[in-house]
């Protein structure tokens, strides 16, 4: 158990790298682009086409990460209210319905990105292979499943409130 969340805490440490990366990627281009337009009276094109697609990592990454720490796997007003030996069934229930969501998300993504790679397809402004951007789904999608994953295996070993006990 313990090598299964080191490896997960490495990989959380990759998206949160890759958050930071793009995030301060998306600020740059941004405020380039308003300097640019306001300043030279030269808007950046290829600005809007990588903005939006490393939204769409950023997006999907953050969620993976908030599937991690159980944020987006259950409502608390419902699950809270439940006996003791109920809530550990339900968060399987709902790891188990979301991993399945997941899984469809994955498997379009996957399959855009085929496609793309088949067809060739590049960006307008960029010109670069659209698959590219595409493959920020299935990245995202794949890394959700395994924190959907995580957070059903801690909340029913009580993982991390054993680990929290032996920290304190």
């Amino acid at each position: 158990m313990k090598t299964y969340k080191k490896i997960m805490d490495v990989l959380a440490g990759i998206e949160k790298l890759i958050l930071v990366v793009s995030t301060i990627l998306i600020l740059v281009l941004t405020v380039g682009n308003v300097f640019s337009r306001k300043v030279i009276h030269r808007s950046w094109s290829f600005t809007e086409e990588l903005v939006v697609a490393v939204f769409v990592l950023i997006t999907l990454l953050a969620a993976a990460l908030a599937c991690r720490e159980g944020e987006l796997v259950s409502l608390n007003l419902v699950t809270e209210r439940l006996p003791k030996k109920t809530k550990k069934p339900i968060a399987i229930l709902v790891t188990v319905l979301s991993v399945i969501f997941t899984m469809i998300l994955f498997y379009y993504g996957m399959d855009k990105v085929l496609t793309q790679l088949a067809n060739g397809k590049r960006t307008f402004v960029l010109n670069w292979p659209e698959w590219i951007f595409w493959s920020f789904v299935p990245i995202g999608a794949g890394c959700m499943i395994l924190h959907f994953i995580e957070y059903c295996i801690d909340f029913c070993t009580d993982f991390k409130f054993a680990k929290r006990k032996e920290e304190a």
